[in-house]
């Protein structure tokens, strides 16, 4: 693996995808060092039989990786350069020349290119283009906070992080502030895309609070559902907390409605987010109400009653959970036994930061202890879970993580359940799955589970 802008790349992944391109005989991706200094992605093709354009390649990748792992660079070369054991001599690759790569989408308006501007200045990347996305760059929602708060300070426009998720581009975003599109988003439910489906969807939050893990899976649903977010009100000024599992699924349950008054309800959540839609279905059921689809991503079905542990290993767990989350790299994280709570935050700030004024690295330390606060009330809330009261009856959709701890769980929670259960199980750890471009054949399991009724 390496790392670019702080995201971890795979480039044999990159390699693979170019060679399932027709024209492509033979394929290798390397790191080098842009003209900033920056590093940059290199892809060397052998073609066969003829070349193919840049762009034609940058379309087929695009097609099952994200724009982060699609290489800035392509250059055709007859044999590759080999070393004494046969191998491919990745130094005597040749160098590329920049001035011919620099194909990203130019800005066409001033508001595209202050967007523009900005999506660079906060994600530390100096090539970004009109079309590119803001999460597929490595934006999550930390830095969407940021980057509304910068667009609200250089160009006095009230944008709510929801319109960054439904106009990820500078180009759409730029176009939806000049549309004079209502941008600011009121309470926790987020939309998630602004599609052709109609048909509502809610994915619960997982146990940070946050809905920026399913930026990817929102748009691979816009076909076929209208996808809502519902984040933790706690992240919202002067937003509490609730209790206890039991009085957040209540609180949850009355948001969706206020949302969507009756059923049919499509409902769907990620590790702790599974938990609370699992307990979401089991009230509105209670209630009378028809729930049509639940999608169980990759959940716990039990959790020991011993936890959580001190606040310095939560503080670990918190740690590693945002930078997995983040595909950030934990080869430096401080061991929980030797730091506290605040120096294992600052590190994470650090790397959030990505050279940032001092200033702006308190504002980050500031937002991640209120992130570990609602990180440690939920780790609280969900020690000694397991699933109990009536079974649920609606068609039920498991997704499965074959390499994550809850993996067991896929064969358990049908106990719970009685109506129609898919399982599916992917080769992937608990975060990788809700990525690209894994996550276009979850996207595919949803919708097939997907029953087309009518919403009053």
């Amino acid at each position: 693996q390496v790392k670019i802008r702080g995201i971890r790349i795979e480039p044999g992944e990159i390699e693979a995808a170019l060679l399932t391109h027709p024209a492509i005989a033979q394929a290798v991706v390397t790191v080098i060092t842009g003209p900033a200094g920056d590093p940059e992605l290199a892809a060397y093709l052998r073609p066969d039989p003829v070349p193919v354009s840049d762009q034609e390649l940058r379309a087929h990748l695009a097609r099952t990786l994200p724009a982060a792992m699609i290489p800035s660079h392509f250059i055709t070369i007859d044999t590759f350069p080999l070393n004494s054991s046969g191998k491919v001599d990745r130094k005597a690759l040749p160098t590329p020349r920049h001035q011919v790569t620099q194909d990203k989408a130019e800005p066409e308006t001033p508001t595209e290119a202050l967007l523009t501007s900005l999506y660079a200045t906060l994600l530390s990347n100096t090539r970004v283009g009109a079309t590119d996305s803001f999460f597929d760059l490595g934006g999550n929602s930390l830095t969407a906070m940021r980057l509304v708060s910068m667009i609200s300070r250089e160009a006095d426009v009230d944008v709510g992080v929801s319109a960054v998720f439904l106009h990820p581009t500078p180009r759409r975003l730029a176009a939806a502030i000049s549309r004079s599109v209502p941008l600011a988003e009121s309470g926790p439910v987020v939309a998630l895309n602004s599609g052709k489906g109609e048909f509502p969807l809610f994915l619960v939050h997982a146990i940070g609070g946050t809905v920026s893990a399913y930026a990817s899976l929102g748009q691979e649903l816009a076909d076929t559902f209208k996808v809502y977010g519902l984040e933790s009100p706690a992240l919202s000024d002067g937003g509490v907390v609730a209790s206890s599992l039991t009085d957040l699924v209540a609180d949850y349950t009355k948001r969706i409605r206020a949302v969507q008054q009756a059923g049919p309800y499509a409902l769907a959540g990620w590790s702790m987010g599974g938990v609370i839609a699992f307990g979401i279905a089991q009230r509105l059921e209670e209630a009378g109400a028809d729930v049509a689809l639940l999608v169980l991503l990759d959940a716990p079905f039990a959790i020991p009653a011993g936890d959580p542990s001190g606040e310095a290993e939560l503080a670990a767990r918190f740690v590693a959970d945002a930078a997995h989350s983040l595909s950030l790299d934990t080869a430096g994280a401080p061991d929980p036994a030797a730091v506290t709570t605040s120096g294992q935050l600052a590190w994470l700030a650090g790397q959030l930061a990505r050279g940032d004024g001092p200033s702006e690295l308190d504002a980050i330390e500031a937002r991640l202890e209120r992130r570990f606060g609602l990180f440690a009330a939920h780790s609280r809330m969900l020690a000694g879970y397991r699933p109990d009261g009536k079974r649920v009856r609606a068609a039920t959709l498991i997704v499965s993580a074959a390499n994550s701890l809850n993996a067991s769980a896929s064969a358990l929670w049908p106990g719970q359940l009685n109506g129609e259960v898919s399982v599916m199980s992917v080769e992937s750890d608990h975060y990788e799955f809700l990525r690209p471009p894994l996550v276009q054949d979850v996207g595919a399991a949803i919708t097939r589970c997907h029953r087309p009724v009518t919403v009053p």
